[in-house]
């Protein structure tokens, strides 16, 4: 951690306190932004394959995987879990 870190919480903590205050969300005020820009949305969808998209991939204790993927045309939302020996 350094002082940089500080600064992004106060800041967060700031617009959590203005927007109770308002009862409206409020913006993080952050006028020096270290963090990358022109980045993906970080929900972007990606494809699992032709039927699917996948929502979620979650490395379990086990070793396995467990994915959440929703289905193209109907939207219905499933899990899969991926053996770790597979």
């Amino acid at each position: 951690e350094d002082f940089y870190d500080g600064y992004v919480v106060n800041a967060i903590i700031d617009a959590a306190y203005a927007s109770m205050a308002n009862k409206h969300w409020q913006p993080v005020d952050l006028p020096l932004w270290r963090g990358s820009t022109g980045v993906a949305p970080v929900a972007a969808l990606r494809d699992y394959d032709a039927e699917h998209v996948l929502i979620k991939e979650e490395r379990m204790m086990d070793g396995s995987t467990k994915l959440i993927l929703r289905h193209k045309q109907t939207g219905q939302v499933v899990q899969r879990t991926v053996s770790a020996l597979a």
